[in-house]
């Protein structure tokens, strides 16, 4: 997981932010690999932030949408290998459109109102 850290989140939030991460924060589920001794040493030493976030909730992340778009345009055409697979991951992101993602960070503040309103149950996000 320090690897992804390392080489992915890292490297991008250095492209959007620069060499000082203060600007930018980390949203990720409490999923045990992200809370490891190594990752939350990894963030600190490394100045990265992280969100506030409740467990198991996937109708509050917004990547999830992304994830589940990219694998129905991926699986459109299966890949044959896995280097092709990795080919067709970074093309497909690189395809996203912009105002996908600013769809689905205004749809947050609704999303939030339907899980309260619904006590943490399931919302059709």
């Amino acid at each position: 997981m320090c690897k992804i850290y390392k080489y992915g989140l890292l490297s991008s939030t250095k492209k959007w932010f620069g060499d000082n991460n203060t600007n930018s924060s980390l949203l990720e589920d409490n999923d045990p690999k992200h809370t490891s001794k190594m990752c939350k040493r990894f963030k600190v030493d490394n100045g990265v932030q992280s969100l506030p976030w409740p467990s198991q909730s996937p109708d509050c992340n917004p990547i999830e949408n992304v994830w589940a778009l990219m694998k129905l345009k991926i699986n459109k055409q299966p890949p044959t290998s896995m280097k092709n697979f990795m080919a067709r991951i970074r093309k497909e992101w690189k395809n996203l459109p912009v105002d996908f993602a600013a769809k689905l960070v205004n749809s947050m503040e609704h999303r939030i109102e339907l899980l309260i309103e619904r006590n943490g149950d399931y919302i059709n996000y």
